[in-house]
């Protein structure tokens, strides 16, 4: 541009110049020419110079960086794609569609054994109790002990009567910051709970296939998971009576092997359906028979891999019952001759009884062994939904079993009962 305005300026004054020098009879004919063609060169001068000083002022204002662009919105990671199920996976009767949140927790250490996966079903609605379980048992401190623990949620962006909606958003954070959700793709809903039990089976069968044993438990059932993990790990043998115990020492060879087709819980038999109203009334159309079989409790209860596949071949080719328990592990389980054994001495169905072992676990006073086992030899104890309970009951656990300090506690006998009775504490129910 600088160039251009040199050579324009030399043109304009070699142009004056040839004006001048003219004749003075040509200087008439042609000042009107020079004088019109001297106008148009100072106004080509005067508009370059213009230009060059509003070009020079806007370079000032674009000194720097051009300012930020927005970012474009990218829904949170969900893991590898391995992880979701294929179009021609089906969960019992409903039509083929993959998980709508996967966990990656069991690609950790994927060649490598593992004892046991918990899954434990939960409403996206119960965080606190979820949060309760990731504070005091640790993912990091069950990784120690060769388990992993899963969250199992459906789509609650409906929400229900006595559990409040939840946008998918929600449960995308929650699963991207912890990564321990898996969630169905089907409404979340009291009636569905079959379809979450079936879910609790299908997943490790698939995605946790290093997982000796499985663990179906419920969000507010407390588990002394470390109890638990050494019983399992010390190996099981079964009772004539139908109970299953822990190993004696002497023993190298145990009769219920994760190869097995078994499973252990609270056994409940003699049931029959609740008809009328109710919120769990069942009709006659959905369940024509005036008695439940015999069936281990959905609040939490063992078993293998190869169970688990048996049992979900059964229930897909049996009419869908939303009574998640009595389908699952009561006729589907039947149906394929798994074995089913009651541990429920390790049981309580009463939360008072619960609180009173949590209460009265305690350091030993004496430098003898403590004749009590922690929490009164419980595994299993509701917590009525409360998460600081729950929190206690694993914290207690913990110290107990980890931090080598010598516990005891007193006899479940000695703990006030409730309503429902002391026939709901500790008794063994054959199978025949």
């Amino acid at each position: 541009m600088m160039d251009k305005m040199k050579m324009d300026k030399q043109q304009l004054v070699t142009d004056t110049s040839l004006c001048e020098s003219q004749g003075s009879g040509s200087r008439n004919n042609h000042s009107s020419q020079c004088s019109r063609r001297t106008l148009e060169w100072l106004l080509l001068l005067t508009g370059s110079a213009l230009l060059l000083t509003c070009l020079a002022w806007a370079s000032h204002q674009n000194v720097g960086p051009p300012p930020p662009m927005t970012p474009l919105y990218r829904p949170p990671p969900r893991g590898p794609e391995q992880l979701y199920l294929t179009k021609g996976e089906v969960l019992l009767d409903l039509p083929p569609k993959p998980l709508l949140v996967n966990s990656p927790v069991c690609l950790v250490d994927k060649e490598h054994p593992l004892l046991m996966v918990i899954m434990v079903v939960s409403h996206p609605s119960h965080k606190s109790l979820r949060m309760a379980h990731r504070i005091h048992a640790s993912a990091e401190e069950l990784n120690t002990l060769g388990v992993r623990r899963v969250f199992l949620l459906a789509d609650a962006s409906q929400g229900q009567v006595g559990y409040p909606a939840v946008a998918q958003e929600e449960v995308l954070q929650e699963a991207t910051e912890w990564r321990d959700l898996v969630v169905g793709s089907f409404t979340d809903h009291y009636r569905n709970l079959t379809y979450k039990h079936a879910l609790a089976l299908t997943w490790p069968t698939r995605y946790c296939k290093q997982a000796q044993y499985i663990v179906k438990a419920d969000d507010d059932i407390m588990l002394d998971i470390w109890g638990l993990t050494y019983m399992l790990a010390s190996g099981l043998t079964a009772h004539p009576s139908g109970s299953i115990k822990e190993v004696p020492k002497h023993l190298v060879e145990t009769n219920l092997t994760p190869k097995g087709l078994w499973a252990a819980g609270y056994v409940q038999q003699g049931l029959v359906p609740q008809r009328g109203h109710g919120k769990w009334a069942v009709t006659p159309q959905e369940y024509p028979d005036g008695r439940y079989p015999r069936f281990l409790a959905g609040w939490a209860y063992i078993t293998t891999q190869p169970a688990a596949i048996a049992i979900l071949r059964e229930a897909q080719e049996i009419p869908y019952f939303w009574i998640d328990d009595v389908h699952m592990t009561g006729v589907a389980a039947g149906r394929a001759d798994v074995k089913r054994y009651a541990i429920n001495h390790f049981y309580t169905l009463d939360s008072i009884i619960g609180r009173c072992c949590l209460n009265a676990t305690r350091p030993s006073t004496t430098n003898e062994n403590p004749t009590g086992a922690p929490l009164c030899g419980l595994l299993v104890a509701p917590s009525d939904k409360n998460p600081d309970i729950l929190g206690a009951w694993l914290s207690k656990a913990k110290q107990c079993h980890v931090y080598g300090i010598q516990c005891e506690s007193t006899s479940i006998r000695s703990c006030p009962h409730s309503n429902l009775g002391p026939s709901m504490v500790g008794s063994v129910i054959p199978i025949k």
